[in-house]
């Protein structure tokens, strides 16, 4: 196997590398790799290869990186559809004979937990969701969550 060879290995290596990994990063290494192989054909110097691989990667990379940026500019912002539970609504749905409290959130039934030990729920009551961890969250009274919110502006 020639030098060639050795580049093609690479370029997959780094094509395989963009797939996996969720960055936008080793494509242009690919390409360059796979530009390498092509001139190795015709260039049988490893350090101007060498050369041609990085210029290559170096100037892709360069000349997109405002594209890809703006790709993902916005999509850090949107949260994931369970994420976006934090500050709802809901209403105690069921409370089971263990004490166990399930609350529906856009129609979907979750595992609740009290934010504070002291509040006690009943079937019907309104409360907001304080976070969500796993897959259960946890609530407070508004009532309660609302003078809690009161004491910590008086504060």
């Amino acid at each position: 196997m020639g030098q060639w060879g050795v580049w093609v290995i690479f370029a997959i290596i780094f094509a395989v590398a963009e797939a996996i990994l969720p960055s936008f990063f080793f494509l242009w290494f690919a390409i360059g790799a796979g530009i390498a192989a092509i001139t190795s054909l015709f260039i049988s110097s490893v350090v101007l290869n060498l050369l041609i691989f990085l210029i290559v990667s170096f100037l892709l990379w360069i000349s997109t990186r405002k594209i890809v940026q703006n790709m993902y500019k916005g999509s850090s912002t949107i949260k994931p559809y369970q994420d976006q539970f934090v500050g709802m609504k809901a209403k105690v749905d069921k409370i089971d004979d263990e004490g166990r409290i399930i609350v529906k959130i856009k129609g979907d039934e979750w595992r609740a937990y009290p934010e504070d030990e002291e509040n006690y729920f009943n079937v019907g009551d309104d409360v907001i969701i304080t976070k969500k961890s796993a897959n259960f969250v946890y609530i407070k009274k508004i009532k309660a969550f609302e003078n809690n919110q009161k004491k910590d502006i008086e504060e």
